[in-house]
């Protein structure tokens, strides 16, 4: 068990008591608010408030962390640890900074803030990692991949690396994905390493590049060859210069998968896959990995993933007039992401739309309008006659002509290319209107699936 210092136990308890009141009104007043704000309000009261938590057993904690897949990891492990009847205290609503890992302890701790749950599962923001671990003392670290993201905030992924390094004592057990190099490069910094993997995919989870994906090899910089990709920079691979490569066999492989039966192999076994899309699949390995690795049977793992549900916002549906929208979230300047969902997109052979809205970022002050992210993607199949685009349009007062101008430079016919010059959904939905497919794909950012859903919603009214 982790000691509590003086100096952080000086304050802590006021802070903590006000953090529990704070999230007692919330949760009556603004629900949606409940992630975060309590936490926040505490740590303007105590700079060392997850230093004074106390019962937190690191042997039966877990933080997972990396560029994609975080929360849908988390969320799996949680759902697999509380059906076998554990108590699990946990961020499932993806408020992982600091201030949303203290608001969760804050709702799952005593008055005395002991720790009210069996085990502790935390998605932990990447830069935030190295904090949240000095004051919880985890054994147990799952890096999904470390890819580009957020390019004002995290800079490039060697940063991101570096910063989850810093992490990573020989104490810890770290869970590694086996086909993503700089997540199976940390393997060696801890006492042990778990290589979680997909076996190739068969297409269409497979995807045939028009050019390699260039990246360094994150041990000696030289470049890797890839096998194969199962996602964008996720597959078989290795560095001619050094030897580094994906293990021969990892520890955890689902080794096929049915998507017509919903289903998938590992170890034996076949379990229900209640997700299909390829970089699902990797969540899927991970919550294997842990839950056998945390003492639970093939029995446990199959009642669990015949429930579950993820967190809503990630695939979605709504009617818009006589067409169906489907919005496919990607995380805004993420190219591993975005290429996902174009796949995706490439691989109905429907007639369809395309709502392409690559929006102003505005979590801080410079804002930011870079869509460079985009050019890091392959347009190309959805840009082919063979896709079935009847049109795409590309929306946001700010990076709609952006937009347009990656697709023409994909080939994509720009007399098939509407522009809405607006941030105003209303119009967004009537260029839908004119168009003829039943069938649309949205693409953009969350804040404006959501506008978008409640303007439709009226117009159904």
């Amino acid at each position: 068990m982790g000691k509590v210092s003086l100096k952080a136990s000086t304050g802590f308890l006021p802070a903590l008591w006000i953090g529990k009141l704070t999230a007692a009104v919330v949760g009556c007043v603004s629900p949606s608010r409940g992630t975060n704000l309590s936490g926040k309000v505490a740590y303007r009261l105590h700079e060392r408030l997850l230093d004074g938590f106390r019962g937190i057993d690191p042997d039966k904690t877990i933080l997972i962390t990396g560029s994609n897949g975080k929360s849908t990891s988390n969320n799996l492990v949680v759902h697999v640890l509380r059906t076998a009847g554990f108590r699990v205290a946990t961020n499932l609503e993806g408020a992982n900074l600091k201030t949303g890992i203290a608001t969760t302890l804050i709702k799952n701790s005593t008055l005395a803030g002991k720790l009210r749950a069996d085990y502790l599962v935390l998605e932990v923001d990447e830069r935030s990692l190295p904090a949240v671990q000095a004051s919880l003392g985890a054994r147990f670290l799952a890096v999904t991949n470390i890819q580009k993201d957020q390019v004002q905030r995290n800079g490039d992924p060697d940063y991101i690396y570096r910063k989850i390094l810093m992490a990573v004592d020989r104490g810890m057990t770290l869970f590694v994905n086996n086909e993503e190099p700089r997540s199976a490069a940390l393997a060696g910094a801890g006492g042990r390493a778990i290589r979680f993997s997909v076996a190739e995919l068969p297409t269409p989870g497979t995807r045939e590049w028009d050019e390699p994906v260039t990246m360094a090899c994150p041990r000696c910089h030289d470049q890797l060859e890839f096998a194969y990709y199962n996602l964008a920079g996720v597959g078989r691979f290795a560095c001619p210069a050094c030897g580094f490569s994906s293990a021969d066999k990892p520890d955890y492989v689902i080794d096929s998968v049915d998507r017509t039966g919903k289903t998938f192999t590992t170890g034996g076994r076949t379990y229900h896959l209640a997700y299909d899309a390829p970089y699902f699949l990797y969540d899927y390995a991970l919550a294997c990995a842990v839950g056998t690795e945390f003492g639970l049977t093939g029995d446990d793992l199959e009642r669990a993933f015949a429930t579950f549900t993820n967190v809503g916002g990630r695939v979605e549906e709504f009617p818009a007039g006589g067409t169906r929208i489907r919005y496919l979230r990607m995380k805004q300047e993420n190219p591993e992401t975005l290429q996902s969902v174009l796949d995706q997109i490439a691989a109905d052979d429907r007639e369809k739309i395309l709502l392409l809205g690559l929006q102003l970022v505005q979590d801080f002050v410079p804002f930011y309008s870079n869509v460079a992210y985009a050019y890091d993607c392959d347009f190309s199949r959805l840009a082919a006659p063979a896709a079935r685009v009847e049109a795409a349009i590309c929306f946001g007062r700010v990076n709609c002509y952006d937009a347009a101008v990656r697709l023409q430079y994909a080939g994509f016919p720009a007399d098939k290319i509407i522009l809405v010059d607006t941030d105003d959904p209303a119009p967004v939905l009537a260029a839908v209107g004119r168009c003829h497919a039943e069938q649309a794909y949205l693409v953009t950012m969350i804040g404006e699936y959501e506008a978008l859903r409640r303007e439709a919603e009226r117009g159904e009214a």
